[in-house]
């Protein structure tokens, strides 16, 4: 509970109601900081923390008031760190449940009003101000628990003998409200050593503790690891050991120091505990500080210098710009590259590795931008190329289908329909030799050359007979063509074809199934200049279906190396064989990837198919 004794006009001249008043003057007596919002929102909570706190106090603090008393007015307080430490975790309500857990304390070991009252008081004060002093100076810090460095020790040992030197002087002015006691005096050193002791000897290893669970509760939100793991940086291991040495030896010397000077002061427990106080704080103060010296040395040459060529490798990591992470490197390096330790030498190699790793980024990024330049253009080729291929022929009774997948940006394959005049129609599928830009390149310059021949009226034969000789004329990189060439009259379904060593064609009659052709092939294109082609005729009815392919859809493989194979194009075909030609086209194309799996495309896939009706 708060004692409120009085409230100014002013106050309540500026508040509509008593609860604003209420919070008013508790923000004015710097007692407490605090918004309306807390109390609705948060009560429970708050109340919680106050109860736990102040349990945890009186359960361990009471028993000492019997088993360790010095005086009438004081005992062995191993309390005397909880407000403080509480205050730091939990605020307010800590500092207040350890307040009140003492007043009733006091009340119940008969303490006047006197002094209860005032003591409640200070108790509040010696246990805040330094936690919102701490929280302050961490405010920043992600872990505010974490003793890491030797300039937040330093910080903490402050606060610690300020706060005890204020507390020895509050308790020592209560103390004179009812006693004749003087500020200086076995008493006063007494309750000092006492809140000295405890906050260093309490208070560490709870800011360790805390630092391990805060960590715990910063790994889970980071949806890390959420095992409990004892993780400390290099620096904080340093410094944590020779904290804790110094507490285990001061402590130690207080244990073994107790028995000789209880034999010489016997009954008198102020002088008794005093001593002992004096030996454990003499040995924790020169401990800890020349601890501290030294590991501030160890900091700023070796422990530091180490973290920070550590911190380099998760620098990469990040995800920011190259050159910034680059730049990032060589600046930490530039504080360390001077020193002539081992420390020095790293620092040297990493900006050497940084220095070379600008270099080769600089020519990466320039080869990069060449390489997106080629890939720019390749895609241009692509779209001129998927361009260059013909549509699909509307005409009645006829349906036809053509598609291809090549297998870089540009292929080699090629698919060509057209309409010589109102009666015939020209259909040719072909293969050339390799794959990529140089096939692209000489397929265009097969197809323009076929599709001109064959606007000129001639047969099939003859139009690769003349496409033969043209391309085999240039033919530096001996590269050549497989090609199916025919010539149908859409009217009476009479097909006149020749074949340059293509693959053979799947035909299915109405009713029938797919079955493959039995038709002669002569030689590839561009192969042999003067080579003269055979022309070969074929009668198909309403209902006959003819399927062709290149040879990147029997050849695909799998993981395994498995071919694809005849048989099974020739099952999907079969089994497709009551669906429209477009739909047949796209079954075989998906029964290939799914074969192929994650196997890559070595070759183009063309298919071009048509049925009578």
């Amino acid at each position: 509970m708060l004692f409120v004794f009085c409230a100014p006009k002013a106050i309540l001249n500026h508040s509509r109601n008593w609860r604003n008043a209420f919070l008013l003057l508790l923000q004015k007596m710097f007692i407490l900081k605090i918004k309306k919002e807390f109390f609705m929102k948060n009560i429970h909570k708050y109340i919680l923390i106050v109860l736990i706190c102040g349990l945890i106090f009186f359960i361990l603090g009471y028993p000492c008031r019997e088993l360790f008393r010095i005086s009438s007015t004081t005992e062995v307080r191993i309390v005397a760190a909880l407000p403080l430490l509480f205050g730091i975790s939990f605020g307010f309500a800590g500092v207040l449940g350890c307040a009140i857990a003492n007043l009733i304390a006091d009340i119940i070991s008969g303490y006047d009003a006197i002094i209860f009252i005032p003591g409640f008081f200070v108790q509040i004060i010696y246990g805040y101000v330094p936690a919102v002093i701490w929280n302050r100076l961490r405010k920043n810090d992600k872990n505010k628990f974490k003793l890491d460095k030797v300039y937040k020790n330093v910080q903490y040992m402050l606060i610690v003998i300020f706060d005890s030197l204020a507390t020895a002087f509050m308790v020592v002015s209560v103390i004179k409200l009812k006693y004749d006691e003087q500020y200086f005096s076995m008493l006063s050193a007494n309750i000092f050593f006492n809140q000295f002791i405890t906050m260093v000897i309490i208070g560490i290893p709870y800011l360790i503790c805390a630092s391990l669970f805060r960590q715990r509760k910063i790994r889970k939100k980071q949806k890390k690891s959420t095992k409990f793991i004892f993780s400390f940086s290099l620096n904080e291991k340093f410094i944590l050991f020779f904290l804790v040495t110094s507490i285990v030896i001061s402590v130690a010397i207080g244990i073994t120091s107790y028995p000789s000077i209880a034999l010489k002061y016997g009954e008198d427990n102020l002088n008794l505990w005093s001593y002992v106080y004096f030996y454990i704080g003499a040995i924790l103060n020169i401990g800890i500080w020349v601890s501290l010296g030294f590991l501030y040395y160890m900091e700023r040459t070796v422990t530091k210098p180490i973290e920070s060529m550590s911190e380099i490798a998760k620098t990469f990591g990040q995800n920011t710009d190259i050159y910034e992470r680059i730049h990032n490197t060589l600046q930490k390096c530039q504080q360390y590259i001077y020193f002539t330790s081992e420390v020095g030498k790293l620092a040297r190699s990493y900006e050497e590795i940084a220095t070379e790793l600008d270099e080769y980024v600089k020519h990466l990024t320039e080869a990069t931008a060449k390489q997106q330049k080629v890939h720019t253009e390749l895609s241009i080729a692509t779209t001129i190329q998927r361009a260059s291929l013909s549509k699909p022929v509307e005409v009645d009774g006829f349906d036809n289908y053509a598609m291809m997948r090549p297998a870089l940006e540009v292929g080699g394959d090629f698919y060509d329909n057209l309409m010589i005049d109102d009666d015939h129609l020209a259909l040719v599928i072909a293969d050339v030799s390799g794959k990529g830009v140089p096939a692209a390149l000489f397929m265009m310059v097969s197809k323009i050359v076929l599709r001109h021949n064959l606007q000129q009226g001639l047969s099939p034969a003859e139009a690769l007979n003349r496409a033969n000789d043209e391309l085999a004329e240039h033919n530096v990189h001996d590269m050549f063509v497989t090609c199916l060439c025919g010539v149908l009259n859409i009217k009476t379904g009479h097909l006149v074809y020749a074949n340059a060593g293509h693959e053979k064609p799947f035909i299915k009659h109405e009713n029938g199934d797919f079955e493959v052709a039995t038709l002669k092939s002569g030689f590839v294109l561009a192969g042999m200049e003067g080579y003269k082609y055979k022309e070969f005729e074929a009668q198909l009815k309403p209902g006959d279906t003819i399927f062709t392919y290149t040879d990147g859809v029997p050849e695909a493989t799998n993981e395994k190396d498995e071919e694809f194979g005849m048989e099974r194009l020739q099952k999907v075909l079969n089994d497709s064989k009551d669906d429209s030609i477009r739909l047949l086209c796209r079954k075989v194309r998906m029964a290939v990837k799914e074969f192929a799996g994650n196997a890559p495309q070595f070759d183009d896939i063309t298919m071009l198919a048509f049925k009578m009706k």
